[in-house]
């Protein structure tokens, strides 16, 4: 098991500014240093091949892969894809909120995109990557604080066109919105970089 114990030092003046915004300013400052480094990892991954450079038999499993830079930013996890279809999690709270307080719909929108784009991504060789064409979502309830559940799965994969859908569920199994996207296979020098 790793140690995640992280010196800081801080001085009686930031104590109290950081006061303002965290009940503990010890935890947040070791908080925000572990995000920076996981954002860090999850670029140097990205940048180095990402999933496309990972054995495809581990790609569902192994827990120490980044994440990707948008799921570290945003927040969400990649539980499980392969043989397209996939998991992806989110823990919506107030920092995802839009100015009426429930979740903004980008964020949705995004945690779904991200579930159909790695449903997609496990079907693809290991030279090969994709493109969204097209993104549609409907957003069928508001959302606050929840754990969301977007389970994309593909749904026609032809030799370069395919049709990808995902459906986002809270705790209670309710049917927060439904996406559907249209993603085209790229090979190639297309496929070069992306």
């Amino acid at each position: 098991m790793t140690d995640h114990t992280v010196e800081l030092s801080l001085s009686a003046e930031e104590y109290d500014r950081l006061t303002d915004v965290a009940d503990d300013p010890e935890a947040f400052v070791r908080a925000a240093t572990l995000d920076r480094v996981e954002q860090e990892e999850s670029v140097a991954f990205t940048q180095a091949g990402g999933f496309r450079e990972a054995d495809p038999e581990d790609r569902a499993t192994d827990s120490d892969v980044p994440r990707p830079p948008v799921a570290a930013l945003v927040g969400f996890d990649i539980e499980s894809m392969g043989d397209g279809e996939s998991l992806v999690t989110f823990e919506a709270g107030p920092e995802h909120a839009n100015p009426m307080g429930t979740l903004h719909g980008g964020i949705l929108c995004d945690v779904g995109d991200a579930a159909m784009g790695v449903a997609y991504a496990s079907t693809l060789g290991p030279e090969e990557s994709f493109t969204t064409l097209e993104l549609d979502v409907n957003y069928l309830r508001p959302v606050w604080d929840a754990r969301l559940e977007a389970t994309g799965r593909v749904v026609s994969g032809g030799r370069t066109i395919g049709l990808v859908e995902c459906d986002v569920h809270d705790e209670e199994g309710r049917l927060v919105a439904r996406l559907s996207s249209t993603c085209m296979t790229l090979r190639g020098e297309g496929a070069a970089g992306r």
